[in-house]
C-alpha cells in the first residue's frame, strides 16, 4: 500500500449512520466498556488509572484516524500494541519473576489465567492491564467505525470472555456484555438488511435467551449466577482458605468444630495465608508473595509443633516463622511462608520447626532504619479510591510516633479503642477500611485488620493481612485444640533490620465471648466433633500462679509476640460476594446441625423469589427462542408422529391414520375438502402401508369392526411411514 493510498484511506469520508448502526456502534462501545472496567478496577488498585485511560483514549483515536485501513493491516498493527505493551511490561514485573521467564512459564501462565487465576493475583498487574488494553480496543473500535459491527462485537466480546475466565468479571458486567454484544450483532444486521419484521423477531428473541442465558453460565471461574441463591453469612472457609482472595465484610456465622489439635512447647497463632493486595473489598494474594530474599531472620523463641488434622484440610497451619516442616509435601519460601498443595485428611499430622517473630518492644521501636526496596514495592498498597480523610486520621495518630513499631501501636490502641466487636457488621460497598475507620463503630478482624494494615501503608509503614487461627482451647500443658472459631486475621508489620513483626488490633474480651458462646451453643444442640482430647472439660490453667497471660501483658504487647491465652476472634469470616470456600472442614455446618434458624424441618425450602423469577424468565425466554425458530413445533409434530395412545382400538386407529394422512400431506399434498379417504389414496399413489391403514380406518368407523390386533397393526404401520418420512428411528414401545 503506498502512502499515496493510505492518505486517501484516511482522508475516507464518513456516510451519515442509520439510527440502527448508531444503536449497533453504541452496543459495541459498551462491549469494550465492559472488559475495559475490569481491567479499570485493576489499574484502580495498583495504581495508574491515568495512564491507563490515555492508552485506550489513544487506541480508539487511532482506530478512528485509520478506519479506512486494510483489515490486515488493522490486524498487524493490533498485534504490534500488543507485543509491545508486553513487552513493557516484561520490564515492570520483579527481577526474580522475569528471570525465571520461560516458555513453559509462559504456558503455565496463560492455563492458570484461563481457569481461574485472577489478574490482580499477577506481580505487576496494573502494567499488564496497561499493556493488554490498546490492542482489543484500537480491533473493536477499527471494525466499528468500518460499520462491521459484528465483527467490532466479537473482539470486545473476546476479551470479556477472557475476564470471565479469570474470574476477574463480575456478574452484572458479564450480562450487561452479552446483552450489548447480542444487540450490535442485531442492530449490525437490521442496519444491512433494513428494520423488517422478522429481523426485529431474531432480535427480540436473541436478546431475551442472552440476557438471561449468560447468567447461567456458572462453570467457568469466578462465576455467580443469580438462578442460583447465595448464602448471606459467611463461614471460616472464606477467611482461612488457601485461595488467593479473601473478601471482607458482610456478617459471618462461627463454625464450632474442631479442625485440628496442636502439641506444643509454648501457644502460638497458626498461619496460615499473608495477603498483599487490598481491593477494597477483599485482599489478594500475588503470585510471588513470600519470595523476597535477604529478608532479617527471625529472633524469638523457638517453637516445636506437631499439629494433627481432626477434619479434612487443604492449607498448613504453622506458627510464624517457620524453619524446618516434616510429615507433609509442603515448602518454606525465602520469606518464612508455607508453600504446599497438600490436603491433610483426620489423623494426618506433621511436625513444624519455628522461630517466632522478635518481641522487645524496646528494641523494635528504636529501629528506625530503610524498608527494602522489595518491601516496599509490595506492602505499601492502597486502593485508590481510599478516603483522604483516613490518610488524614493516620496522621494525627501517628503524629508523635518515630518509627514504624511505634506507628503500628499507636494505630492498633485506637482501632482497640475506638471501635467495637461484632460479628454482625454489615458490608461495604467500595471500600470496607472507608466504612469502617470513618462511618461503623462495629467490625470484626477482618475490619480491624484491612484498616489497620491500609492506615499503616499510607503513613509509608510496610503491612500485610495475615490469616490463620489463634491457639484454641488448652487441654493440657503442651496440647491445643483449634476449632473453626479460632479462625482469624491480624497484620504483620515491617521493622528495618528485624523483619515482620505481628499486630492484632482485634479487642480480645467480645471476640472470646461470642466464640465460646457459639461452642456452648454448639454443645447443646448435640453438634457432632465440638470437641475432642478432653477439651469438654474445660480450659487447663497451669498451676503456677506466675504465668504471664495476655491480660498481664495488655493487648497491644502480648500479641507483638503473636501469642493470645484466650482464643481470637478469629470465626470472623469476613468474605464478600467474590469469596470461594475451598475447605470442607472450615465450612459453617447446616441451620439444622447447629441448631438455629434456617429450614429445621430437614426438608428442601423453595429458593427466595428473585431467584425463582430469574428461571421464569429463563423459560419464558427459552420457549419463544423455540417458538420462532420452529424448534418446537417441529420437536412436538416428531413426538406426535411417534407416540400413539393407548385405549380404545377406534381411537387408536383414527390416531394412526391421522399420522398417516399428515405425512401424505407432506409428501405429496393435502387431502381436499370434500374429497374421499379413497379417491385420496388413489390420487397420491399411497404405498400399500397407508392403503392398509386407510382400509382399517374405514372398517373401524362404518363397520365396527376394530380390536386390539387390529389397531395395533394400524400404529405399527403409521410409525413405519413417519420413521421414514422424518429419517428417525421408531421409538420403542
Amino acid at each position: 500500500m503506498s502512502v499515496a493510498d493510505l492518505r486517501t484511506a484516511v482522508g475516507a469520508d464518513w456516510e451519515r449512520p442509520s439510527a440502527a448502526s448508531a444503536v449497533a456502534g453504541a452496543c459495541v462501545a459498551v462491549v469494550v466498556g465492559a472488559y475495559l472496567s475490569v481491567l479499570y478496577e485493576v489499574v484502580s488498585v495498583v495504581g495508574g488509572t491515568a495512564t491507563f485511560l490515555g492508552a485506550v483514549a489513544g487506541a480508539v483515536l487511532l482506530a478512528g484516524v485509520l478506519r479506512a485501513l486494510p483489515w490486515k493491516w488493522a490486524f498487524g498493527l493490533a498485534a504490534t500494541l500488543l507485543v509491545g505493551g508486553l513487552a513493557l511490561y516484561l520490564r515492570a514485573v520483579p527481577p526474580a519473576y522475569f528471570a525465571a521467564m520461560s516458555p513453559t512459564r509462559v504456558a503455565m501462565d496463560t492455563v492458570a489465567l484461563l481457569t481461574g487465576y485472577s489478574v490482580l493475583r499477577m506481580p505487576a498487574a496494573g502494567a499488564w492491564a496497561i499493556a493488554v488494553a490498546p490492542a482489543p480496543t484500537f480491533l473493536a473500535a477499527y471494525f466499528a467505525a468500518r460499520g462491521e459491527f459484528t465483527r467490532a462485537a466479537g473482539i470486545a466480546a473476546a476479551a470479556l470472555a477472557f475476564f470471565v475466565l479469570t474470574g476477574d468479571s463480575n456478574t452484572t458486567v458479564t450480562l450487561v456484555g452479552v446483552l450489548a454484544a447480542a444487540g450490535a450483532v442485531g442492530f449490525g444486521t437490521l442496519a444491512h438488511h433494513g428494520a423488517g419484521g422478522r429481523q426485529a423477531q431474531v432480535l427480540a428473541a436473541v436478546l431475551a435467551l442472552m440476557i438471561v442465558g449468560s447468567a447461567t453460565v456458572t462453570a467457568v471461574p469466578g462465576g455467580r449466577s443469580p438462578l442460583v441463591p447465595s448464602s448471606s453469612t459467611a463461614t471460616a472457609g472464606s477467611l482461612v482458605s488457601a485461595d488467593g482472595y479473601v473478601g471482607v465484610g458482610g456478617s459471618l456465622r462461627l463454625d464450632p468444630k474442631v479442625q485440628f489439635v496442636v502439641e506444643a512447647d509454648q501457644p502460638s497463632y497458626y498461619r496460615t495465608a499473608v495477603y498483599d493486595r487490598f481491593t477494597g473489598t477483599g485482599w489478594v494474594q500475588t503470585a510471588d508473595v513470600g519470595t523476597q530474599e535477604n529478608m532479617p531472620p527471625p529472633s524469638g523463641d523457638r517453637i516445636t509443633q506437631r499439629i494433627t488434622a481432626e477434619r479434612t484440610l487443604d492449607l498448613v497451619p504453622a506458627a510464624p516463622v517457620p524453619q524446618r516442616i516434616d510429615g507433609v509435601d509442603a515448602d518454606i519460601t525465602e520469606g518464612g511462608l508455607v508453600v504446599s498443595d497438600a490436603t491433610l485428611y483426620p489423623g494426618d499430622s506433621y511436625e513444624v520447626e519455628s522461630r517466632a517473630p522478635p518481641s522487645d518492644p524496646a528494641t523494635l521501636a528504636d529501629e528506625t532504619g530503610d524498608v527494602p526496596d522489595a518491601v516496599a514495592e509490595r506492602y505499601l498498597q492502597t486502593p485508590q479510591n481510599t478516603d483522604g480523610r483516613v490518610v488524614d486520621l493516620a496522621d494525627r495518630i501517628t503524629e508523635s510516633a518515630d518509627s514504624n513499631y511505634e506507628q503500628a501501636a499507636a494505630i492498633e490502641q485506637w482501632l482497640e479503642t475506638n471501635k467495637r466487636y461484632s460479628l454482625d457488621a454489615r458490608g461495604a460497598r467500595n471500600n470496607l477500611v472507608n466504612q469502617f475507620v470513618l462511618e461503623s463503630d462495629v467490625g470484626y478482624c477482618t475490619y480491624y485488620a484491612s484498616s489497620m494494615a491500609v492506615m499503616l501503608r499510607s503513613q509509608g509503614v510496610p503491612a500485610r493481612f495475615v490469616v490463620g487461627f489463634t491457639e484454641g482451647q488448652r487441654v493440657a500443658e503442651d496440647e491445643w485444640v483449634v476449632r473453626g472459631v479460632d479462625s482469624h486475621a491480624w497484620v504483620e508489620v515491617y521493622v528495618p533490620d528485624r523483619g515482620w513483626v505481628t499486630f492484632d488490633p482485634t479487642p480480645a474480651a467480645s471476640r472470646t465471648t461470642a466464640e465460646d458462646e457459639r461452642v456452648q451453643e454448639a454443645r447443646l444442640n448435640g453438634v457432632e466433633g465440638v470437641d475432642t482430647a478432653g477439651s469438654e472439660n474445660g480450659t487447663w490453667t497451669p498451676t503456677t500462679t506466675t504465668t504471664t497471660t495476655l491480660q498481664d501483658l495488655g493487648t497491644t504487647e502480648s500479641t507483638r509476640s503473636g501469642l493470645q491465652e484466650a482464643p481470637d476472634e478469629q470465626s470472623e469470616y469476613g468474605i464478600g460476594g467474590q469469596t470461594t470456600a475451598n475447605v470442607a472442614n472450615i465450612t459453617a455446618p447446616g441451620a439444622a446441625e447447629a441448631g438455629g434458624g434456617g429450614n429445621s424441618g430437614g426438608g428442601p425450602s423453595l429458593p427466595p423469589l428473585t431467584t425463582l423469577t430469574v428461571w421464569a424468565v429463563l423459560v419464558g425466554g427459552a420457549a419463544a427462542t423455540l417458538r420462532f425458530t420452529g424448534l418446537a413445533d417441529r420437536a412436538y409434530r416428531a413426538l406426535w408422529l411417534r407416540w400413539l395412545p393407548s385405549g380404545d382400538p377406534d381411537e387408536e386407529i383414527e390416531a394412526a391414520f391421522e399420522r398417516v394422512e399428515y405425512v401424505l400431506g407432506k409428501r405429496h399434498r393435502e387431502r381436499g375438502d370434500g374429497e374421499t379417504v379413497r379417491d385420496y389414496i388413489a390420487d397420491v399413489r399411497a404405498d400399500e402401508r397407508a392403503e392398509r391403514v386407510a382400509d382399517l380406518r374405514e372398517r373401524a368407523r362404518y363397520a365396527g369392526v376394530a380390536d386390539d390386533e387390529t389397531a395395533a397393526e394400524a400404529k405399527r404401520l403409521a410409525r413405519s411411514l413417519a420413521g421414514e418420512y422424518s429419517r428417525l428411528p421408531s421409538p420403542r414401545r
